[in-house]
């Protein structure tokens, strides 16, 4: 995350909170002694330094603001070492010199790499029972998404809030121009998709375009819990159910006069499309708001839905606290952890920084939901969490290869920039990402 957090949060950056639980793990089988739930606000005194490392690029400035600050006041025993992503000190370099990190964050597509193939993964069970710690307070994705990237079901992870929802953006004033209603909570892509039509269109000599959108977050935290890699095989998976994805959305592209730049297939000109001022509706994630120059005249509503999955939203794109293997200091680690998903510090995160809370019960903060928020006075922030998360990826079966995610991703958005932008075939595109994601796994099965 940038150090700029006033002005651009992407969607990689932001980061912090807790666990949900799926039905078959809500809480621990044996219960411990209910003294060690009251053990786990006890602070001790004992100094001690714990070395922090994200895997997002925060620096110092950043990570103090969301977490070292919090930290430090509660816990004075503790000293913090945080060490940035910069040249010369990536995780591998760390590892390489000798230096394993106490306590990670990162989002699930990275956890691989970063805690897994670097022998640092850890399984918090253990610790979540020694406190009788109650994971049933939280949203039940949140801990699939966590226990479904491994085979085994282990909970490597504790799920943060989420500050990248997505959510459907509009520019008022273009609705205003053309006459159109504004768009509403609940309306469906095929709806969505009729409005673009309406204000796609050549006015003053300018071309004022329907729609545009983040795709790459669109496909990786989509609506129907589509996963990048089959959970049988060793390939991509379904054709037909990621044609049904590609159809969804290439459309959009598909209406005279709004297809996107097709001198550049970055993912960031089309993301920063809406902040021109002459397009009129995006879906994007919220933290985008964050870049919206003044004067320009926005709402939001909830994102589009397909009709099958009513009143439901992306998939989180929260991130997770991770505890390493190589830890010596496992119990003060989770309770720092455990202290920044509690029901405080995520009201906290809610009111001040649009943060949206990892647990069920969170009534108390979206009723102050970005409240502190200048950028977000009078803006309609129910949009943000108004709908359930759709259902974490499945997990995928022991012995299968888990290809590189960068290379995943990659294969599957530039099957659809081949679609919208060169007018490739659906079929033809997908069969090439499909070619793609073998040849990945074949590459991460021979190392």
């Amino acid at each position: 995350m940038n150090k700029v957090i006033s002005t651009a949060i992407s969607c990689t950056l932001l980061i912090p909170l807790l666990a949900a639980c799926s039905s078959s793990s809500t809480t621990s089988t044996d219960k411990a002694p209910a003294e060690t739930a009251a053990d786990l606000n006890k602070v001790d005194n004992e100094p001690v330094t714990l070395t922090f490392k994200s895997d997002f690029p925060d620096d110092m400035d950043v990570f103090n603001q969301y977490y070292g600050d919090r930290i430090k006041q509660k816990f004075p025993n503790v000293t913090i070492n945080f060490i940035p992503r910069t040249t010369g000190q990536t995780l591998q370099d760390l590892l390489n010199a000798g230096t394993y990190p106490d306590i990670m964050y990162g989002k699930t597509n990275g956890v691989d790499g970063f805690i897994i193939e670097t022998g640092l993964a850890y399984d918090m069970s253990e610790l979540v029972k020694k406190y009788n710690y109650d994971l049933s307070r939280f949203k039940p994705q949140l801990i699939d998404a966590i226990r479904n990237t491994n085979p085994d079901g282990q909970l490597f992870g504790l799920p943060m809030p989420d500050f990248d929802p997505q959510v459907l953006y509009y520019n008022k004033s273009i609705f205003d121009r053309f006459g159109v209603p504004y768009p509403k909570d609940g309306m469906t892509w095929d709806e969505v998709y009729d409005l673009a039509q309406k204000l796609t269109r050549v006015d003053g000599g300018k071309v004022y375009r329907g729609f545009s959108m983040q795709q790459g977050v669109i496909m990786r935290d989509n609506q129907l819990g589509i996963p990048y890699l089959d959970p049988k095989a060793d390939k991509m998976y379904n054709d037909e159910a990621w044609k049904k994805q590609f159809e969804n959305l290439a459309r959009f592209y598909q209406i005279t006069n709004n297809n996107r730049d097709t001198k550049n297939r970055s993912a960031g000109v089309e993301s920063d499309a809406f902040i021109k001022g002459d397009v009129a509706m995006q879906v994007n994630q919220l933290t985008k708001f964050r870049t919206f120059p003044e004067g320009l005249e926005w709402d939001m509503v909830t994102i589009p839905t397909f009709k099958e999955k009513p009143n439901t939203m992306n998939q989180s794109s929260s991130a997770y606290w991770f505890i390493t293997n190589t830890n010596k200091n496992k119990d003060i680690s989770f309770k720092i952890i455990a202290y920044l998903l509690s029901d405080e510090v995520q009201t906290d995160y809610a009111t001040n920084l649009a943060g949206l809370p990892s647990i069920k019960a969170m009534d108390k903060a979206v009723k102050t939901f970005g409240q502190n928020v200048p950028a977000l006075k009078g803006k309609h922030v129910e949009a943000a969490y108004k709908y359930d998360l759709a259902p974490a990826s499945p997990q995928r079966d022991k012995g299968l290869v888990k290809a590189d995610p960068n290379k995943v991703a990659s294969a599957i958005n530039n099957a659809f920039l081949k679609v919208v932008i060169d007018g490739v075939d659906i079929n033809t595109a997908l069969r090439q990402a499909g070619e793609d994601i073998t040849k990945a796994i074949d590459e991460k099965r021979t190392k």
